[in-house]
């Protein structure tokens, strides 16, 4: 309240009437808006997230937009390079926002004015964070708010585009093995894996098992190869950090801005409920900083009704719940992007061949301002297909990334505006079919319906190619359309009663496609698992879910049976108090338990022993390389690599778990019991740090009652300022696994 009236007291001096509307505050500063008409609300959410967290958005901005470098110096100019390579120009971003509806314009305009309000507020009582130095910023625009919404769905809601890294694998690879090479890269990159646990059983596919998708041919990797340029490894590899924008996430890092993507959701239906009605548990998990990347908030007002969390610099609540419904996000991880390769002139390296003559790649230079340092200058090249991701001069080709999404991204803020407004789950469902980013998007409502929309813009690829590797920009070999609406998958109240997802394989017939993601293991089974148990489930039981994830990993113990036989064997007494410890593991990874520790080097072990000599190293990413489905499959002799080289599985397990016992008891002693197991840790700065971070960077869950009641967390608290003690509050709930309640104000009168 103290805040909308310092604002009303401004507009007074400036002879400006002010918005209407409020701003309440509830014990740990979280605010509730509170407007007369859709204006007034979204204007009053921006000023109160910027009061919160103002240093953030400025931050978020200039990464967004590639000005890093005018705050931070020469540090910072390979990430500005980075986005601005692949970024839009601000002629596009208005474009953009032209075609968006009324409302959504009304609702973004808003948002950005109250922004600015808070920031003349702030300058003229020197409230403005110490990071600023007592330099106003300058007015925050749409154009803020537009790229900050791109670079979040580029990281949380695309996939694709590994064709760069799977050509060196394939290059890599093809010297050691020759003509062995396609069956290991058809282990390593498998299409599908029909063992994979999928978000919707076959039993509720409304779709029946029918994919739009061409089934792959057994010879694709072979003959696709036979389309490829010559390759360049030294050319081509800074590729992969390009394709992946390596140098803007890690500088997102350093800066607290989000960098990082998984999540997990959970909706219980009324008949597996016991309170009889709908369930929502929602943890995205972006990573942890300080203050964190989300932040919560209430709005309300005649248009639009929801609490929930919010991102900094985008208008709206991105999850949370309305007066009827309850939803929330994962990422879909679709392949939504794919490489393909054009030919350069030889004469001209600036031009390409483009039905079979050579064009201009339409070239866009933006100076880069770099802090004490000379201008810099970052260059957008437009193919036909896409922006350049590098040139290749030493091959003569260019390798360019196309992604269904160009130009689509900020959609997303138009369905954020209208999600609240749905009052059943058709009208949900409605939305979903017009979203184009990789989301699964989860949703239960008070009429005690609940379901799971697998939403993305997917191509649908050329016959002619191997979807893993990269393409001709050739129409014999570009996408054929994309998939549509209608035949994406879906399910609405499910036979089992419930949904789960963790990032996991939608339904049993959609691919992998670039990237090896879904296979008989996969964490998902961890949700799975605990809920096939439960008959029904509370909110209590359903937070059990999350913090049980976080603690335990029953994936794992497939590998403990490969030991079993180990006790006959001649073990030192190390060894052998090592191997009981193991083979008592139930997957907890509690602090301080022993097993936990000796699976983890067994395991790492375990990936070297059985691929290493076959692989190689593989650039020094050979865990990451090496899945865990690929090793069980090659364990049991499932893989076209025969991995196992006249060995049986059970003594490439016990050599690694000698390797891993040796290991330990070098670097902790003989005393088996003191190996004890350090989780993961969420360090907040200056604060003790909280265990176990397998969580949501933002948790909420969701009773879809007549009148919808929730709790969320979203540590270590709502504001930016470390003197307010809003800073840190909710750090110890989050670490006891405690919740908030998620309030609503009345809208204003």
């Amino acid at each position: 309240m103290l805040c909308a009236l310092a604002v009303a007291a401004l507009f007074s001096a400036l002879n400006v009437p002010p918005p209407d509307g409020k701003v309440t505050r509830d014990d740990f500063g979280i605010p509730s808006i509170s407007a007369r008409s859709l204006a007034g609300a979204f204007f009053w959410q921006g000023y109160a997230v910027a009061e919160d967290r103002l240093w953030q958005m400025e931050l978020s901005r200039r990464l967004a937009r590639g000005k890093l470098s005018q705050l931070l110096g020469r540090t910072a100019v390979n990430s500005d390079k980075d986005i601005l390579r692949f970024g839009y120009t601000d002629s596009e971003y208005e474009s953009i926002y032209r075609s968006f509806d009324a409302k959504t314009r009304e609702a973004l305009d808003a948002y950005c004015s109250g922004v600015n309000h808070w920031i003349e507020t702030a300058a003229s009582e020197g409230r403005l964070p110490a990071q600023f130095a007592s330099q106003k910023p300058t007015p925050w625009t749409r154009l803020d708010s537009l790229a900050i919404t791109v670079n979040m769905v580029r990281q949380f809601g695309r996939g694709g585009a590994g064709e760069i890294r799977n050509l060196l694998l394939l290059t890599y690879l093809k010297d050691r093995l020759g003509d062995a090479t396609f069956d290991a890269l058809d282990d390593l990159l498998w299409i599908s894996d029909p063992d994979s646990i999928p978000t919707c059983t076959p039993g509720d596919d409304p779709h029946k098992g029918k994919s739009p998708f061409s089934p792959v041919p057994k010879d694709s990797l072979k003959n696709h190869a036979a389309l490829l340029p010559k390759v360049n490894l030294l050319e081509l590899l800074p590729g992969i950090r390009i394709m992946e924008q390596a140098e803007a996430r890690e500088i997102a890092a350093e800066l607290g801005l989000p960098n990082k993507w998984g999540s997990y959701a959970v909706l219980i239906a009324p008949q597996r409920s016991k309170i009889g009605a709908p369930i929502l548990m929602n943890g995205p998990q972006m990573g942890f900083q300080t203050p964190s990347i989300v932040h919560q908030t209430s709005i309300s007002c005649p248009e639009y009704q929801a609490v929930g969390m919010e991102v900094p610099g985008i208008p709206g609540v991105v999850v949370g719940h309305s007066k009827t419904l309850a939803w929330g996000l994962t990422s879909g991880v679709a392949d939504t992007d794919d490489v393909f390769f054009v030919r350069l002139n030889p004469k001209n390296p600036d031009e390409y061949s483009l039905n079979g003559k050579w064009v201009p790649f339409e070239r866009t230079e933006v100076p880069i301002e770099v802090k004490d340092g000379a201008q810099e200058t970052a260059v957008r090249e437009m193919s036909a297909f896409g922006p350049v991701i590098l040139k290749s001069t030493g091959t003569g080709v260019a390798y360019v990334r196309k992604s269904s999404l160009w130009l689509g991204e900020p959609q997303s803020i138009e369905y954020l505006y209208h999600l609240p407004q749905c009052r059943t789950i058709e009208e949900v469902g409605a939305i979903a079919r017009k979203m184009t980013a990789s989301f699964n998007l989860f949703a239960a409502t008070s009429q005690g319906d609940i379901g799971w929309f697998f939403v993305a813009k997917s191509p649908i690829r050329s016959p002619e190619v191997d979807p893993r590797l990269p393409a001709p920009a050739e129409a014999k070999y570009d996408w054929r359309g994309f998939v549509p609406p209608s035949k994406m998958p879906y399910v609405i109240n499910p036979k089992q009663g419930w949904i789960a997802n963790w990032n996991n394989k939608p339904v049993a017939w959609w691919p992998n496609m670039d990237t090896p993601t879904w296979g008989v293991i996969f964490r998902n089974e961890n949700l799975v698992r605990q809920l096939e148990k439960a008959a029904t489930l509370d909110r209590n039981d359903v937070v059990n879910l999350a913090k049980t994830i976080a603690m335990k990993d029953i994936t794992g113990l497939r590998f403990i049976s490969f030991l079993e036989g180990a006790r006959s064997r001649s073990l030192s007494p190390v060894q052998r108090a090592a191997l009981e410890q193991v083979l008592s593991w139930t997957g907890s990874r509690v602090e301080g338990t022993v097993p936990a520790t000796i699976y983890q080097a067994y395991y790492t072990n375990l990936q070297r022993e059985l691929c290493e000599k076959k692989l190689g190293a593989m650039f020094g990413n050979f865990t990451l390389a090496v899945q865990a489905s690929l090793v069980y499959r090659a364990l049991r002799g499932e893989t076209k690599t025969d991995f196992l080289e006249g060995r049986s599985a059970e003594d490439v397990a016990f050599a690694a778990f000698l390797k891993a016992v040796e290991a330990l008891e070098k670097s902790r002693g003989a005393d088996v019991t003191k190996w004890k197991f350090a989780p993961g840790r969420i360090d907040f700065r200056g604060m003790p740090p909280v265990l176990y971070n397998e969580r949501g960077t933002y948790i909420q869950v969701v009773e879809l009652l007549r009148q919808p009641v929730g709790w969320f967390i979203a540590p270590p608290g709502s504001s930016e300022d470390e003197a307010s003690p809003h800073f840190s509050d909710q750090r110890d709930l989050a670490a006891a696994w405690r919740f908030i309640p998620m309030r609503f104000t009345s809208p204003a009168r």
